[in-house]
């Protein structure tokens, strides 16, 4: 599957999600959230993969956290969409994997 906002490689049994939004230091938006639990779900299944690392791209942050950028936007608006799943499942389907997982935190990470 192509992603917009993480980057997933596979090599020798090791998968990496990077999160790849470095403009805005990495910030977790409401498609990243979706798009990382998409990619959790398709490599916990995958049975070439043993490991999966997680990183952020660029060097400045792993993660400047919730993007609230986005939030603002959302807030703004009259009609806002109602909260996505998404976000609350990002968090259970990280701690829930059962294969080895390594957090490559390359600079800042925000709560």
């Amino acid at each position: 599957m192509d992603y917009e906002n993480i980057l997933v490689k596979r090599s020798d049994g090791i998968a990496t999600i990077i999160l790849n939004r470095p403009e805005v230091l990495n910030a977790l938006s409401r498609d990243l959230y979706r798009e990382v639990n998409s990619a959790i779900n398709s490599l916990q299944t995958d049975n070439e993969v043993k490991v999966i690392i997680f990183s952020g791209a660029g060097d400045r942050a792993f993660s400047a956290g919730a993007d609230i950028h986005e939030m603002a936007r959302l807030a703004e608006n009259p009609n806002p969409p109602k909260q996505e799943t998404e976000r609350r499942w990002y968090s259970w389907n990280i701690a829930d994997i059962k294969k080895p997982t390594i957090g490559a935190l390359n600079g800042l990470s925000f709560g």
